[in-house]
């Protein structure tokens, strides 16, 4: 074996073992470039902001379709042009329904939760703490 081929054989091995900084993509590369052409708003941002902002954009429909869910206007509420929204209960709600396969009917649920919740006093943060955490353990009871 020459010198040459043997160069090419280290490098080869190194570049297939080698490590991708960052988080794993969840989306395929096509599906990405399609994201990255709904999401043309703002260029100068990042992958995972475009990404949360695919993710929020699933459930508009659905928030829209049930606007007469008690106390939804303080997490959801859009008025003419403008949206109203706590976003990280958002991107749950739309983490619930594209990645996890979570049903139109469990994505209501979740938004009455959620709504019931903040109207009683509890923080964005701890929302949208405890819909990852059912989104990850599968159930309601955690």
């Amino acid at each position: 074996m020459n010198n040459q081929s043997q160069d090419a054989l280290i490098s080869e091995s190194a570049s297939e073992i080698k490590r991708r900084c960052g988080r794993p993509t969840v989306f395929e590369r096509d599906h990405m470039e399609g994201m990255e052409k709904l999401c043309t708003a703002d260029k100068h941002r990042t992958r995972r902001s475009h990404v949360a902002d695919y993710y929020r954009g699933s459930v508009f429909g659905i928030l829209e379709d049930h606007s007469d869910i008690p106390y939804l206007e303080g997490i959801f509420r859009i008025d003419g042009n403008a949206c109203i929204e706590k976003c990280e209960i958002i991107e749950q709600l739309g983490r619930m329904h594209v990645q996890d396969g979570y049903g139109e009917d469990t994505i209501i649920y979740a938004a009455t939760l959620a709504a019931r919740f903040y109207h009683n006093g509890n923080t964005v943060k701890e929302i949208a703490a405890y819909l990852r955490r059912v989104r990850k353990a599968k159930s309601w009871d955690v």
